[in-house]
């Protein structure tokens, strides 16, 4: 009931009928939600249909499920159409343009991704880490099991090798850099399988069977692909054209992909340059080494945390409630590849540290405010919201600009507001964590037109990373897949920066002396996650970028 006090309000606020007696009879019937009553009926039809129909346990994308479902969207695109909100407050206005970016999400996808089609990493049955995956994937979870969460797993199990024999009858368009992605994470779901199948012998014999059936399911898809890999075309993006549409109409992002790119090598070539000034300054400073056990990693990130909270509270840069605190739980972000039950654990010796590890497990304090203030922040408060639509999980990645942007920002932030003045070393990692980010934009463009496969975007991204980052990096490997088959994921931490760093200039402006950028971030994040360029209708009343992307 709680998500759905502005449909009723704004059912009240209509005019106030006259009497019902005084009414034609025809007047008497229940008639259709109008005004941004509409807009949420509409809204919760949209979200419905966003799931796709099950049968026997198997999320159905054949060929006529999908042509039901874009017919569907279609008319429901259509009523969206005849609704008029030109009268409407400004925050309900913005409220339509996030169901509008949704649907052209939707849209999207079965004109253009169509990955059911197209991108056989799509049929991942396990919920890893890896990117963009089948309605259903499942975590693995701690056994033994009891009662409905057995039932609930053993069907799951049950229901793998149904769903990957549907997917190679559904995948008549497979490209060559998708299908090879796809037989890596196969080959982690085959050992995560045997794992399962291995811990059930020990401790709950019922998932057995069910287990190693998923493992032969895992490895009969793995083999089909690696029969057909070599013959298919090899890109895997949405092409140039596509790919502009697709930043403007549903991310609505007011840059075309020349610009982005543009931004986004002016962007390198600034944190390179302030790198290699920071590295002057420090040249007699050695770099910290990495913490080696899992006991020294959690008491560094205790401190770091502690440390950036009570810097970000004290300072009075933004508004930290007191639900946001260090976890002890979280650990190490461990990224899909590294899932896979047959490599050594993350503080086994000799230490073999990814990109990230590189820089956190030396001093964590950017990656913290990246993750604490940042995303942490952002799910505690998106957890909180009871608003109808905007406190809905955003779908299609028509908030990803919004949430990258502003975790990225704060670790630019953190430098410039002094709070690493007494951390030199720190203060360089920053700059190569900003070097690394900026060097993503260039390989999610040139992979989206088509123009770089996988490998060429990957090498890229490598070569032009100024520290800690090798060939088989598992950030880059992690991150190439990602933006492949995730468009605007690349480009999102430093155009969402961008475009925060441009309303922030906007709004000083605008309130001239009396601007305070606590309040500042506050109203930023009170409307909540969605493109930034509906935040700044709101917070300056503009509407210029807006009515270019209707």
């Amino acid at each position: 009931m709680k998500r759905n006090w502005r449909h009723w309000a704004a059912l009240l606020a209509l005019p106030l009928l006259a009497p019902l007696a005084a009414q034609p009879v025809a007047a008497q019937t229940e008639q259709p939600a109008s005004g941004y009553a509409a807009l949420l009926a509409l809204y919760d039809e949209f979200r419905a249909l966003t799931v796709p129909e099950m049968v026997r346990g198997v999320p159905d994308y054949t060929p006529a499920a999908m042509q039901r479902q874009a017919e569907r969207l279609a008319g429901l695109q259509q009523r969206l159409r005849a609704i008029d909100d030109s009268a409407w407050p400004i925050s309900e206005r913005v409220d339509y343009m996030v169901v509008l970016a949704e649907m052209r999400g939707l849209e999207f996808q079965h004109r253009v991704m169509q990955p059911w089609k197209r991108d056989p990493a799509f049929y991942s049955t396990t919920n890893l880490g890896f990117g963009p995956k089948m309605h259903g994937a499942f975590g693995i979870p701690a056994l033994p099991l009891k009662g409905d969460a057995l039932t609930r797993f053993k069907a799951s199990l049950d229901a793998v090798p149904a769903a990957l024999r549907q997917a190679r009858i559904n995948l008549t368009d497979p490209r060559g850099d998708l299908a090879r992605l796809a037989i890596v994470q196969k080959q982690v779901e085959i050992n995560v399988f045997a794992e399962l199948a291995a811990r059930a012998a020990q401790v709950q014999p019922d998932l057995v069977q069910p287990a190693k059936r998923a493992q032969a399911a895992a490895a009969e898809f793995k083999a089909w692909l690696e029969s057909i890999e070599a013959g298919l075309p090899a890109h895997g993006g949405v092409g140039k054209e596509n790919y502009a549409w697709y930043l403007k109409n549903v991310l609505l992002l007011p840059y075309t992909p020349e610009e982005v790119e543009t931004i986004g090598e002016r962007e390198y070539q600034r944190q390179v340059a302030f790198l290699k000034i920071e590295e002057h300054r420090n040249r007699a400073i050695p770099m910290p080494e990495p913490v080696k056990t899992r006991a020294e990693f959690d008491t560094k990130r205790k401190a770091e945390d502690e440390h950036l909270l009570k810097q970000l509270r004290e300072g009075q840069w933004v508004t930290i409630p007191d639900y946001v605190q260090h976890d002890p739980e979280e650990g190490p972000y461990v990224f899909p590849f590294e899932r896979d039950p047959s490599k050594p654990g993350l503080f086994d010796p000799p230490l073999n540290l990814h990109f990230f590890f590189q820089a956190e497990f030396r001093d964590g304090l950017p990656l913290r405010a990246h993750n604490l203030p940042g995303h942490m922040f952002d799910g505690l408060q998106a957890a909180r919201d009871t608003r109808p639509i905007r406190g809905k999980p955003r779908l299609f990645f028509v908030n990803g600009l919004r949430n990258e942007g502003w975790a990225f920002y704060l670790e630019e932030m953190i430098l410039q507001a002094g709070m690493l003045e007494d951390r030199p070393k720190t203060r360089e990692i920053d700059y190569i964590l900003g070097a690394k980010r900026a060097a993503r934009v260039v390989p999610e463009i040139r992979m989206q037109a088509n123009e770089w496969t996988w490998k060429q975007a990957n090498e890229s991204l490598i070569a032009r990373t100024p520290k800690w980052m090798k060939p088989g990096d598992a950030v880059a490997q992690f991150d190439i897949e990602l933006y492949l088959r995730q468009p605007g994921y690349g480009i999102g931490y430093y155009m969402g920066k961008v475009e925060l760093e441009k309303l922030l200039a906007e709004v000083a402006m605008q309130q001239g002396e009396a601007f305070d950028i606590k309040a500042f971030h506050d109203r930023f994040r009170a409307a909540g996650s969605i493109p930034i360029s509906l935040i700044r209708w709101e917070m300056t009343g503009r509407d210029d970028e807006v009515r270019t992307m209707r």
